[in-house]
């Protein structure tokens, strides 16, 4: 028997890439959808596997389900990009909420409970003080920013249909994850681009930074999808995670190990627009949930992930001489 289709919605997207490549060597039949044509990663699924679907589109969506009746679906797509959000906050809601309910209404037509995995972020939580974390999936959903306010309404609007029994829901809560292909708008792709464009002399030796004297948690993305893909395996129960390395380190040591794969004396500019605003200090994040229910602990060290950041920018600088 074959097993049922898997969809990832934004299957394109940095970690979507990742994830069809975990979920393949489980075994999985991934289909993906896509929104950008020239994103798709034809390498990973044959193209009959791609599907192009506008998630605000409803007629579009429940198509797309009644045609594949996906067993599981990883909703990955939407605006994840902070400033986008707040820059089109309609464009956001849009995409973001009604894309997720029209997910949802879809999976509830099909009438089979198909297990859907709801990729929110460490986002909802907001700005919590230091004195109060580590940060807990019990603690309150408080949004400082309009990109997380759409992340904690999708989380909002998909408990009634888990409730119903219109699908069996896992929410993961992600930190910060970094790794080859992600975008440089990007703190860590950002810092990695400049310092590559530098290494291959194609500019001043001079690094741009905003606040590099906060504390974050950074997961190399082939951990976090390596956790999602512990649904399809079986192992996950339906309940909320966070999702994150567990450990906190400084932007500076991050920028600084970055400047030392490059080998050359690079000063650093700090930009006052590249702050951002009210940024808490430090924050700590609590994985205790995920690890006792599955076993999963994060495997990549952090400067391992660093250095493959630094050499993806450095090949794909090489190559596009740029």
């Amino acid at each position: 028997m074959c097993p049922a289709p898997v969809l990832i919605t934004g299957a394109e997207g940095f970690v979507g890439a990742y994830l069809i490549d975990i979920l393949k060597r489980h075994g999985a039949l991934v289909y993906g959808t896509f929104f950008v044509r020239e994103a798709r990663h034809l390498d990973l699924l044959p193209e009959s596997h791609w599907i192009f679907c506008d998630l605000t589109d409803r007629l579009s969506v429940f198509r797309l389900f009644r045609d594949l009746n996906p067993g599981m679906i990883y909703h990955l797509a939407g605006i994840s990009y902070v400033p986008t959000a707040e820059a089109d906050r309609p464009f956001a809601l849009e995409t973001n909420v009604k894309g997720t309910l029209n997910l949802l209404e879809a999976c509830a037509e099909m009438g089979t409970s198909p297990r859907f995995v709801l990729i929110s972020s460490g986002e909802v939580y907001g700005k919590v003080p230091e004195r109060e974390g580590p940060v807990r999936e019990t603690f309150p959903l408080r949004p400082a920013n309009f990109y997380a306010a759409t992340k904690a309404a999708s989380e909002a609007i998909a408990h009634p249909f888990s409730e119903r029994g219109d699908i069996s829901l896992t929410i993961f809560r992600p930190f910060n994850h970094i790794g080859p292909g992600q975008a440089p708008t990007f703190v860590v792709s950002d810092f990695a681009r400049q310092i590559a464009r530098i290494a291959l002399s194609l500019g001043e030796p001079i690094v741009y930074v905003g606040d590099i004297d906060v504390y974050r948690d950074f997961t190399d993305v082939r951990d976090i999808v390596r956790g999602y893909g512990m649904v399809y395996e079986g192992r996950v129960p339906e309940d909320v995670f966070n999702l994150a390395s567990g450990r906190v380190v400084a932007i500076r040591e991050i920028l600084e190990k970055l400047i030392s794969f490059s080998g050359k004396e690079i000063d650093v500019v700090v930009e006052p627009k590249r702050f951002r605003k009210a940024e808490v200090r430090r924050l700590q994040v609590d994985v205790g949930r995920f690890t006792r229910a599955t076993g999963w602990v994060p495997e990549v060290p952090l400067e391992e992930t660093l250095r493959n950041v630094f050499d993806f920018w450095v090949k794909k600088l090489s190559e596009e001489g740029t």
